[in-house]
């Protein structure tokens, strides 16, 4: 019946929404190309594009799905791009921009590993990657200080995002931070209880070979279970890949993880280069479908989760506060990024002049574009 349900509606949205399919498809292979710096560099790069340029959603409605992601598994970015297409041009919407936004990383990723594999190291790509950084740096602040105007409604959510951003300076985890502040919050300004569902980790089974079927579910339960940053990404692969089925080198993973990192996109893509550094290209299609499949199913309920919490008042309260923490955790990432960026006066300069366009909303595609040729001519000086 769901599946039924789905094909209907998704044939439906694509006879009746042909013009904004061809829009979402457009728009989500241009963020898929540019997109820099990890989920806090994305969300910048949506509030600017779908928010501000486009009008998919509303600030306020954008909040809400930036706080929804970082409570659910999977690749935040994906998701945000995959649920604002879908509010745009329905379920085909959602699967078109899904999909096209993912396929820019999936290809890059899929060169790497080509080049890894032929030649022993990966292509230097500093040059490019020095402008980068402080535009990407210069983005997130913009989001940070344009998204603040709503996300903080109340000095409860004032007080406790400031207390998530100094435990995201310190080091505690993301997780623990937005739920243990959206509980609180959550109780603190309802004075009523809340009960959490927390996803627990399923184990990954040890393979004993090289299967494309093992190597599809274990990227599946990856990504239908993961939390967090880059980090935790490279523990749960580590695990899986490198101490249980010894498919991969301890160096590969870096390097796998590294692909991610310089690559545009989420740093879920790190499964392509490791999955053609396993099985050449079928090895790393299988991996890039089964860490991304659960991503889709997590998009298609997420509107129905905020519908729910809309007609919840703890919940909503909840939400809010998680709001409140998701920009304070963007926030601690641009202050972690910000002294790096400031050492060098071409780093500095650059920095200046992307924040200045992030903040007269400058299409962000030029932002990077410029960035990357400014520290590519400036990394020559």
């Amino acid at each position: 019946m769901f599946y039924g349900t789905f094909l209907l509606g998704l044939i439906f949205d694509t006879v009746t929404k042909p013009r904004h399919l061809a829009e979402i498809a457009w728009t989500a292979l241009k963020l898929g190309s540019i997109g820099f710096g990890g989920i806090a560099g994305m969300v910048g790069l949506f509030e600017t594009e779908l928010v501000d340029k486009r009008k998919w959603i509303s600030r306020e409605h954008y909040l809400d799905v930036v706080g929804a992601t970082n409570i659910i598994p999977g690749p935040n970015s994906v998701e945000i791009m995959m649920h604002c297409s879908r509010e745009r041009g329905g379920k085909a919407g959602l699967v078109v921009g899904g999909i096209l936004y993912i396929v820019p990383a999936v290809l890059f990723c899929l060169l790497w590993g080509y080049l890894y594999m032929r030649y022993g190291h990966l292509p230097s790509v500093q040059p490019f990657i020095y402008g980068i950084r402080p535009a990407t740096t210069a983005i997130i602040c913009g989001a940070v200080f344009r998204l603040s105007k709503n996300a903080f409604k109340n000095t409860r959510i004032i007080i406790l995002s400031v207390i998530v951003l100094l435990g995201a300076l310190y080091g505690i985890n993301e997780v623990v931070l937005l739920f243990g502040a959206g509980i609180v919050g959550a109780l603190w300004m309802q004075k009523g209880r809340l009960y959490t569902l927390v996803p627990v980790p399923v184990l990954i089974h040890k393979a004993t070979d090289v299967s494309l079927q093992k190597l599809f579910f274990i990227f599946l339960k990856i990504g239908a279970i993961l939390y967090g940053s880059g980090y935790v990404l490279f523990a749960y692969m580590d695990d899986a890949l490198v101490q249980r089925n010894h498919w991969l080198t301890k160096q590969q993973l870096t390097d796998a993880i590294s692909a991610g990192q310089v690559t545009p996109g989420p740093i879920f893509s790190s499964a392509t280069f490791a999955g053609y550094v396993i099985g050449g290209i079928p090895g790393a299609l299988i991996a890039s479908a089964g860490i991304f499949l659960p991503s889709f199913i997590f998009a298609f309920f997420l509107h129905r989760l905020l519908r729910f919490v809309e007609r919840h008042a703890i919940l909503r309260s909840f939400l809010d506060i998680v709001n409140g923490a998701s920009v304070a955790l963007i926030a601690a990432v641009a202050l972690r990024m910000l002294p790096d960026m400031v050492l060098q006066w071409q780093t500095a300069m650059i920095l200046l002049l992307a924040l200045v366009g992030s903040l007269k909303k400058m299409n962000t595609a030029w932002i990077i574009v410029a960035g990357s040729a400014a520290g590519y001519l400036l990394w020559l000086v």
